[in-house]
């Protein structure tokens, strides 16, 4: 669990790990360079409140990117199975029960994945109030390779993930500021697939446009820089070899067309055959992949 001085928002996300009710856990808190004494205040409240499980604080000197925070975590722990729980997201009280079932029952899966509830919240002198909530979009095919290439489908805090993908794939990329989630996920995925459980076991909070800004997420008061981060990756991987006639970039920039400015009827018609037919989809937007990466 990465946090930065956001206690009002640490102390609920703790309590919903100590309100599971899988009771064999370790929470291993990495506090990027925040000041340590709120945080302190915080564990030690909630190891008065609810005496359960194991929670490490792990305090960095200094402040790392997301993904750094998450590797120096997971470094600090042995478990067979691995969640990344953001300081601002909740579980229900059954998620770790549910998704250890799930896993086990998967022998080859690398992750089992929830239904996700996401919640509107207003953040404002210290106080959180929930403003509205909505269902979000996720499915079984959201979760392969094709459905996750052109968009980041999914919030960390519906996954549990076996913890041999560290050692398959590797831990996660530290020099991206956002999306290296997105990045290790195109890697998990092929390293056993992902299982889908449709129950709503996750809580994924954002913060309305008029709360504080040091409360928002990175995907709402960051939006630009998650653009640019994806046209990064996107450059990147179109410098890879391709696979089977397949180029990982463009097939990434093929599916994720739809969310670009509106393009005529022919070249949605294009998408349409990419997304079915990867092989024809990546010769097809070649032409369009140039004109994309040069916006």
């Amino acid at each position: 669990m990465r946090t930065y001085e956001r206690p009002i928002l640490l102390a609920r996300a703790i309590a919903s790990v100590q309100n599971q009710t899988y009771r064999d856990w370790t929470l291993v808190i990495v506090n990027n360079g925040g000041n340590p004494g709120p945080v302190e205040d915080v564990v030690r409240v909630a190891k008065s409140a609810t005496p359960c499980g194991n929670i490490q604080v792990l305090h960095l000197s200094e402040r790392v990117g997301m993904e750094e925070a998450s590797n120096r975590g997971l470094a600090a722990t042995q478990s067979e199975f691995f969640a990344i729980h953001d300081d601002d997201d909740s579980w229900i009280s059954t998620f770790l029960e549910v998704a250890l079932e799930g896993i086990r029952a998967h022998p080859t899966a690398a992750a089992v994945v929830t239904g996700v509830n996401r919640i509107h919240e207003l953040y404002r002198d210290g106080k959180v109030r929930p403003e509205r909530a909505e269902n979000f979009f996720l499915n079984q095919e959201r979760l392969t390779y094709e459905g996750m290439i052109g968009n980041n489908t999914f919030p960390p805090i519906a996954a549990l993930f076996r913890r041999r993908l560290l050692d398959d794939i590797g831990g996660f990329d530290s020099t991206l500021p956002v999306l290296g989630d997105w990045e290790f996920n195109l890697r998990a995925v092929l390293s056993g697939g992902f299982v889908f459980i449709p129950e709503r076991l996750a809580n994924y909070h954002t913060r309305t446009p008029d709360s504080e800004v040091s409360s928002g997420n990175s995907i709402t008061v960051g939006i630009n820089l998650h653009h640019e981060v994806r046209r990064q990756l996107q450059n990147r991987w179109l410098s890879e070899p391709s696979v089977n006639g397949v180029n990982k970039g463009a097939l990434s920039i093929a599916s994720y067309v739809e969310e670009l400015p509106p393009v005529g009827p022919g070249a949605l018609q294009k998408i349409a055959a990419g997304i079915k037919n990867p092989r024809r989809g990546a010769l097809g937007v070649a032409r369009r992949v140039r004109r994309i990466i040069s916006r």
